[in-house]
């Protein structure tokens, strides 16, 4: 190639860089809407979008619910994560993931000798692309492993605070007097998704409608079964101590059931470390005061 071909190259990378930049501080800018903006957010739009721009919507939308990462999807995981839920904070956190990855990938590629630099120009673009997508799905994908860990500990925890609400209701209290006194001594996910829903009780929401924001709140099957246990134990007035202590015993089955289940489709995994970290250190110890009482010499 000739050198104003390689010229014209580094002006283009150079822009399209410049342009990623300023795009980056518009949108951080525009992330903090000003008076006027918050003031036009209370009048209704009389001009309706061209069907041009509602299909351009539903496509991207479409692409981006594929890919796991529309505003609904992204407020919901940070909701099931426990997280604080602004879709623009999390959105600013994707940019920054992808603008370490580009300058990562574009670090890695640079690294190599200045003679080849200009001739690999493609693979430069290329790789900072990657590195800019892999940064921002990373980030996407840690919201998404945080949220099922986060119901994960739900899961584990509700035997227990089913146990202690059954023991509080049979000393007397009423459902939210256990609830709030469960929350304050359950502690984790589960302690602070009950103590919300005792602070909403205690404002004044209704029971069950507390419970049944509980149960949007998560995605827990047996914290679903715990909080329509509770709903019809208020609506109709049955027992609950004994129907709570069997909930208990039937959800450390469950876990018994699923952990089972879980090591029969990994025993290879689960030989790994027997056969390459005990076995060697069994024979070693076995093996070592004999060979250190073995006389070698001739």
């Amino acid at each position: 190639m000739s050198p104003w071909m390689f010229w014209v190259l580094d002006v283009l990378v150079g822009t399209l860089a410049a342009g990623g930049v300023a795009f980056l501080l518009a949108a951080w800018f525009a992330s903090r809407p000003s008076f006027v903006a918050r003031v036009a957010q209370g009048r209704v739009s009389q001009e309706a979008p061209s069907p041009l721009t509602v299909w351009a919507r539903r496509a991207s939308a479409a692409a981006l619910e594929s890919l796991g990462s529309t505003t609904e999807s992204v407020a919901r995981r940070l909701a099931l994560a426990g997280m604080a839920p602004e879709v623009s904070v999390f959105r600013l956190h994707q940019a920054l993931a992808g603008i370490a990855g580009l300058v990562v990938a574009c670090t890695i590629v640079a690294a190599r000798p200045s003679s080849s630099l200009r001739a690999s120009i493609i693979p430069l673009c290329a790789c900072a692309l990657i590195g800019s997508l892999l940064g921002v799905a990373g980030m996407d994908r840690f919201l998404t492993l945080r949220a099922h860990a986060r119901q994960r500990a739900i899961d584990a925890a509700v035997p227990d605070c089913a146990e202690l609400l059954a023991l509080a209701v049979a000393a007397g209290e009423s459902i939210p007097a256990a609830i709030e006194r469960v929350a304050a001594c359950a502690g984790g996910s589960l302690g602070i998704e009950l103590a919300l829903t005792a602070g909403h009780i205690r404002n004044g929401t209704p029971s069950v409608r507390a419970l049944a924001d509980l149960d949007e709140r998560t995605e827990s099957p047996a914290l679903t079964r715990l909080s329509r246990t509770l709903t019809t134990a208020i609506e109709r007035g049955s027992p609950l101590a004994s129907v709570l202590h069997d909930q208990a015993r039937d959800q450390r089955e469950r876990s018994l059931a699923a952990l089972m289940e879980e090591g029969g489709r990994r025993e290879i995994a689960m030989l790994l470390p027997v056969v390459f970290l005990i076995l060697p250190v069994t024979v070693m110890f076995a093996l070592y005061p004999g060979l250190i009482a073995l006389d070698f010499t001739p």
